[in-house]
């Protein structure tokens, strides 16, 4: 195992879930990580462990292989303030989003002057001589400075980074210096414990089944999960999400009017918006179901 692994020193989860399971003790605690995975499914097998504990393991032995650049929110969709934005401009916004943090940019998304927190906002715009004013100019009094990370920072390293230094909210570069995405600890966290939401979220619904048997799918589903709801397989690696898997199909980059369908494993997955670039919208069938005549 590497250094660092959440795994690591857990041998005695293996001794404990034996014993649970077989009501045995094992005395040899030199096991290995797919050891412990075939005790955990065959523990969730015979109803020792619910789903949900069975998958926050295997997270768990997933976590440390995974990167900043796994878990980040892509730069297209990270929801930013101007840094010429008015305090009063800015409560507004914010009153109708449902973030705690915002990155700052002066121009663009490139040049993040720092990180504002609602709680700090709320502090200034309590002030009325303060609302007419510019983010930028109170620059000092209400931001935090940005912590920037690489694409690559092992988000098990990360983790221990932003704990110790008390941030709560990480810029992503890509190799080039340009802002790649954001991460948060709660997206970290979400890794092992699944999506977290507060009273706030809006539950988002990523694949909804219409009333004909399709499928209408959110850009940035994954595969995996895509692979999950249909009991399909993707003929492809290193894509993380259905609009990666379309514009490499494409092999290009999609038009606002982009006209394109394909089929994998037994599916066809149909274009239907396209904004900024990326395919936001797809539409999904079964093949047999799409052949099928109309009666």
């Amino acid at each position: 195992m590497n250094e660092g692994h959440p795994a690591d020193g857990n041998e005695g989860l293996f001794s404990s879930l034996f014993k649970k399971i077989t009501g045995k003790v094992k005395k040899d605690d030199d096991v290995t990580e797919e050891e412990i995975m075939d005790m955990v499914n065959e523990g969730h097998e015979q109803g020792v462990l619910k789903e949900n504990e069975a998958e926050m393991i295997g997270n768990i032995f997933e976590f440390g292989e995974k990167h900043a650049s796994d878990v980040m929110t892509h730069r297209k969709s990270i929801v930013g303030i101007e840094a010429d934005t008015t305090v009063e401009e800015a409560f507004e916004f914010i009153m109708g989003e449902n973030y705690s943090r915002y990155p700052v940019y002066d121009g663009d998304i490139d040049n993040i002057i720092g990180i504002l927190h609602i709680r700090d906002l709320l502090k200034i715009y309590s002030e009325e001589k303060n609302r007419k004013k510019k983010l930028v100019d109170m620059k000092h009094q209400v931001l935090f400075d940005a912590s920037y990370i690489p694409e690559t920072r092992n988000i098990s390293v990360l983790f221990k980074e932003m704990q110790s230094d008390k941030v709560h909210m990480a810029v992503v570069v890509d190799e080039y210096g340009q802002t790649a995405g954001i991460v948060t600890m709660e997206d970290i966290l979400e890794e092992i414990v699944g999506n977290i939401f507060d009273e706030y979220d809006d539950e988002e619904v990523l694949i909804s089944r219409q009333p004909d048997g399709s499928y209408i799918i959110d850009g940035q589903t994954l595969l995996e999960d895509i692979e999950d709801a249909f009991d399909m397989h993707f003929d492809c690696e290193d894509i993380d999400t259905i609009n990666g898997y379309l514009i490499y199909k494409m092999g290009k980059i999609p038009q606002d009017n982009e006209q394109f369908e394909c089929t994998c494993d037994g599916y066809s997955f149909r274009v239907l918006e396209v904004h900024d670039r990326m395919v936001t919208k797809v539409g999904a069938r079964r093949e047999e179901e799409r052949q099928q005549p109309v009666t």
